[in-house]
């Protein structure tokens, strides 16, 4: 019987411990995206992880966030021509993480590292303000969650995206917080 107990205690412990490392994530149902038109998979585990800023409106709350993530979406697909959102993923003020192309899914965030890469986007504009703590919490909990689950490399690299591409994304102030993180590299 103690035996027994011991075994359910270290299943329900580990459970809880991988449920922690990962973030809460609004899915694609959940914000009401649109389906894709068509899709291209990746084969996990990826190489990059590739930082954008939305350069919209930040949102605060599940509500606002997930009409920015429509918003985005709509652009994408209605004025860009793309065949969904570009972003895998999506950082609310919320400090949720909404769900864009997923892990599988291949998105249009960078070129040349779509294939390779998850795009993840902090929505708001961070050329001049630094995303909050809770946001900066949401990435790293992604990126935990994409290495324990298999989706990421243990070795993972983090890009700016003007790393790799001639833009501006993720902005002067998110660029230089990303710097810090363990996972960021100077090359690509």
């Amino acid at each position: 019987m103690f035996h027994q107990l011991f075994i359910f205690a270290v299943i329900f412990s580990l459970t809880i411990a991988d449920q922690d490392s990962c973030p809460n994530i609004i899915l694609r149902t959940q914000w009401n995206g649109k389906k894709s038109i068509s899709d291209n998979y990746l084969i996990p585990p990826l190489e990059y992880v590739i930082i954008h800023h939305t350069v919209t409106p930040e949102c605060l709350t599940q509500s606002t966030c997930s009409s920015q993530m429509q918003n985005i979406q709509s652009y994408h697909m209605d004025s860009l021509d793309w065949h969904d959102i570009g972003y895998s993923f999506a950082i609310g003020g919320d400090g949720n993480v909404y769900e864009g192309v997923g892990w599988y899914k291949e998105g249009a965030h960078t070129y040349g590292y779509n294939k390779k890469g998850l795009g993840v986007a902090f929505i708001g504009n961070f050329q001049n303000k630094k995303a909050s703590v809770e946001m900066i919490s949401a990435a790293h909990k992604l990126i935990k969650c994409g290495k324990s689950e298999g989706y990421l490399r243990n070795d993972v690299k983090v890009l700016g995206a003007l790393q790799v591409v001639n833009i501006l994304s993720p902005g002067n102030e998110l660029y230089n917080q990303i710097q810090k993180w363990p996972e960021w590299s100077s090359h690509a």
